[in-house]
């Protein structure tokens, strides 16, 4: 195996295979998966749709006016479901209603969405979409990040993200939710655009283009000076992927979040919980600081494989090894480990200081990378009881002078 060198790459979050449906030849076809909306029409009879704020997977969402308040202007977004994932809430596959309700129960939360309403759209065949009313956020942070010239962001920028990002998931975990999808495509500004800055935007966009994809424009930029960027406000969107805190084998998904954020225990299959949530928001520190993503693992033919290379890069950044007891806890460590612990194909580590990684892309000074090392390296310890929790990453020294 090559020596490490840092470099990001995402693997995009897997997409869901969609297995075909067996129709008679003379039957109605099956609706498609996303509803297909047009601009101005009135969802559940109340919410006039303006365009398409945000598109993924399992869902679309809507910039939408609420007509049913008469005295001033209300935007919100409207999070559309696809057929599949509407059925994943019905079939209890899917957890984010419950999640958004847990959520909403417990008091409003700057860092976290507020689910304003809940409705369904019916389609043909008794097929419906699952319909989440939200407050109207703006742009994310991946695409944020990737505005500045080196796609690296000042430290104080990331600092104030992610004390923000580290709020919503203590919040989140004291509720008994694990996020497991934390990844700066999911962390959005809450918009500072008025209603009547909104309405201006929607008047100018084109009338004839009901899928093209419009988000609010940006409040902030990349080199703003500290002193504005302390008013930024973040929110850890998107609850798809959440699961409840509980014993491995009760989650509803084998595998979470976007292939390099991956925690050592979801690969291992063992030890499922919060910690989860911290080695993601550790890999993005180092990804917002240097511009590039901390891990990319990579097959090696028939002599590895992805899963191989990951574990080994953990390994070298950390300088740590899988304890005795986590493997023995992991239904997948036999797959990878032989009985001294060792990884069974790749026998050549190359250990790489984080603080060395972080100095070679010179987007930070060396004190900057030395402190930042400090905090990432407390959120990628490859046991994940000895992480420290979202509560004590927001008292570490990292972060104290926000």
């Amino acid at each position: 195996m090559v020596a490490l060198q840092p470099f990001l790459f995402y693997i995009p979050h897997a997409v869901r295979h969609l297995f075909s449906l067996f129709w008679r030849t003379d039957a109605e076809p099956p609706p498609s998966d996303y509803y297909p909306f047009h601009q101005n029409e009135r969802l559940n009879g109340r919410y006039l749709v303006h365009t398409k704020l945000g598109s993924g997977v399992w869902s679309n969402t809507l910039l939408v006016t609420d007509t049913s308040v008469r005295t001033s202007k209300q935007f919100y977004a409207v999070k559309v479901l696809t057929l599949d994932a509407t059925n994943d809430h019905r079939t209890g596959m899917s957890l984010e209603l419950e999640s958004m309700r847990k959520v909403c129960s417990s008091g409003r939360s700057e860092c976290l969405p507020t689910l304003v309403d809940v409705f369904e759209i019916p389609r043909t065949r008794g097929h419906v979409h699952l319909c989440l009313v939200m407050d109207v956020y703006g742009q994310d942070i991946a695409t944020f990040r990737r505005s500045a010239p080196q796609k690296a962001l000042p430290v104080y920028v990331v600092k104030t993200i992610i004390k923000q990002v580290l709020l919503a998931t203590a919040r989140l975990h004291e509720l008994g939710i694990v996020h497991t999808d934390i990844k700066p495509d999911n962390m959005l500004f809450r918009t500072e655009m008025t209603p009547d800055a909104i309405e201006q935007f929607v008047a100018q966009l084109p009338s004839d283009e009901d899928d093209a994809l419009h988000p609010l424009p940006a409040d902030f930029h990349w080199n703003d000076p500290e002193e504005r960027i302390r008013k930024m406000n973040v929110v850890l969107t998107d609850l798809g992927q959440s699961q409840r805190i509980g014993p491995v084998g009760q989650q509803t998904a084998p595998l979470f979040g976007a292939f390099s954020l991956r925690a050592p225990e979801v690969i291992l299959r063992s030890d499922f919980g919060p910690a989860i949530d911290i080695w993601a928001i550790g890999c993005i520190v180092f990804e917002m600081l240097s511009g590039r993503w901390l891990f990319h693992p990579e097959a090696g033919g028939d002599d590895w494989s992805i899963e191989d290379d990951h574990l080994a890069k953990m390994i070298e950044l950390t300088n740590e090894r899988f304890s005795a007891a986590m493997l023995e806890r992991a239904e997948n460590a036999r797959e990878y480990f032989d009985s001294h612990g060792d990884l069974l194909r790749v026998q050549e580590l190359y250990p790489v200081p984080l603080q060395d990684a972080l100095n070679n892309y010179k987007t930070i000074t060396a004190d900057e990378a030395k402190a930042a090392a400090v905090f990432i390296r407390e959120c990628l310890h490859l046991e994940p009881a000895a992480r420290w929790s979202a509560r004590q990453l927001l008292e570490h020294p990292w972060l104290r002078d926000l």
